[in-house]
């Protein structure tokens, strides 16, 4: 799969033969903007490789999927799924993707759930054998065994997803478009969908997989993507990342003292940021770029004066801290949770 200078704007409406006839008052209403949803967007994305596209909503992730699925026109650039273009040739793009949308129902819930993939396999043009043959396949490989023949309304959550996963693998496409596909799921059953999405791409599916969850992309995902209003601002292996955002260890501290003399003795230089007081306590959470080491001497130097030092943590840095130094973001929260 590959991507090339992808653009798509959002021109405001045309309205005509409004003016005169709508009551004033006093103010103009305001204008619809031009929004740039996905701006220049290039990616490269190898068969066996999951690829992940981070970003807050409205980022462009969910664009950017529903163009190279040839369901909305590019206003510019050009990118080619499975080797055929997503402008010149949507059908044969279309018979070689599996794509999954957040939050879509993308079933027939009063049906059972072989009755679904024995449809979806007939849309997709597979044969009355193949189509058998896939879902004996499928339903092993995703658990499902066992309630193939029970209606989709009676499958929890997790086993609704699943049988989604095992839909739009069941023509075993080259290539997967999964928009945020754990959303709404709870902890285990997201833990089994990022197993089985793994499992997919190591069988030697191209997959894009578009999120918000920092933690699924550094689990499943062999390179990521940063994406800020349309724009790829970072891209590579998630070590990569933070080794390009010069992150260094974290210390977290829950201390009980002066909170004043406490970031003195850190100094500005070395508070990343915090500090959320409770009960007398506050959350700090420090720079430690020799690790334990100075780890040690900061919380010696601060017990030295008059700090007390309930809890200490050393985290080396992950996608999260790489991913909030790219993109400025910061989380309001405290780092220790008790």
């Amino acid at each position: 799969m590959s991507v090339c200078s992808l653009t798509r704007v959002f021109e405001p409406p045309v309205r005509r033969g409004l003016r005169g006839l709508l009551p004033r008052f006093g103010t103009e209403p305001a204008k619809p903007k031009r929004i740039v949803a996905v701006n220049d967007l290039n990616l490269d994305i190898a068969a066996g490789h999951c690829f992940g596209l981070l970003g807050p909503n409205g980022a462009g992730k969910t664009t950017t999927v529903k163009m190279l699925a040839t369901l909305l026109e590019p206003t510019s650039g050009n990118a080619s799924v499975a080797g055929f273009d997503v402008t010149r040739s949507p059908r044969q793009v279309r018979r070689n993707i599996g794509v999954l949308f957040a939050g879509e129902r993308g079933m027939y819930w009063r049906l059972s759930g072989r009755e679904n993939l024995e449809l979806f396999g007939t849309l997709a043009y597979m044969t009355r054998q193949r189509i058998s043959d896939r879902i004996e396949t499928v339903a092993e490989r995703f658990g499902l065994q066992d309630r193939m023949d029970d209606l989709v309304e009676t499958y929890s959550t997790g086993m609704k997803q699943r049988l989604n996963l095992a839909r739009t693998t069941l023509h075993e496409p080259p290539v997967l478009l999964l928009d945020e596909p754990t959303a709404a799921l709870d902890p285990v059953a997201a833990r089994e969908a990022r197993h089985l999405i793994r499992q997919i791409a190591e069988s030697g599916t191209a997959i894009l997989l578009t999120t918000h969850n920092l933690y699924e992309a550094e689990q499943i995902c062999d390179r990521v993507g940063i994406i800020q209003s349309g724009t790829l601002v970072a891209e590579g292996q998630p070590a990569d990342l933070i080794r390009q955002a010069g992150e260094v260890p974290r210390l977290d501290l829950l201390l009980r003292g002066d909170l004043s003399t406490a970031k003195a003795t850190i100094g500005s230089d070395g508070l990343w940021w915090g500090d959320v007081s409770r009960d007398g306590e506050f959350a700090v959470a420090v720079r430690a770029p020799d690790g334990w080491r100075g780890s040690e001497a900061l919380t010696s130097a601060l017990v030295s004066q008059g700090i007390v030092v309930e809890q200490a943590s050393l985290r080396e840095p992950d996608l999260e801290d790489a991913y909030i130094a790219i993109t400025g973001s910061r989380i309001e929260r405290p780092f220790i949770e008790r």
